[in-house]
């Protein structure tokens, strides 16, 4: 019986690396994970605003992947300092339908949580 990784098609192209953005560590390693299984380079972690902040500083990222809740602080900061390096955005969130991002994040892809590996693949596709 094949296994479920060799049944899974390769994402192409790949960001190279990933700025995942995410104050959960379980969901954090479970993206990282399935990051990791579609062939991007590397994911590089932070739970809070600052932390992602110092990596955007030190790394050149391809893609940032932002819970948009993370605590007490929102990852809109993170989203506008990548929006100026001309990086794409893609929220993730568990909260309602009716969030609202601002106008400026409308058309920003949004993964609805719990997501898999199908979900992540098909956003990442589309960029």
């Amino acid at each position: 019986m094949p296994s479920e990784k060799s049944d899974r098609p390769a994402v192409s192209p790949r960001p190279p690396l990933v700025l995942l953005v995410e104050d959960n560590p379980i969901i954090a390693m479970n993206t990282e994970a399935l990051l990791l299984e579609m062939a991007v380079d590397g994911v590089r972690t932070a739970a809070s605003v600052a932390e992602a902040m110092a990596l955007i500083e030190t790394e050149k990222f391809d893609l940032g992947i932002l819970d948009v809740n993370l605590g007490k602080e929102d990852s809109l900061p993170v989203a506008e300092r990548l929006a100026a390096l001309h990086i794409p955005v893609v929220f993730a969130t568990g909260l309602s339908e009716n969030l609202s991002l601002g106008e400026m994040w409308r058309a920003a892809p949004m993964l609805k949580k719990p997501y898999g590996y199908a979900d992540l693949e098909q956003i990442v596709r589309a960029l």
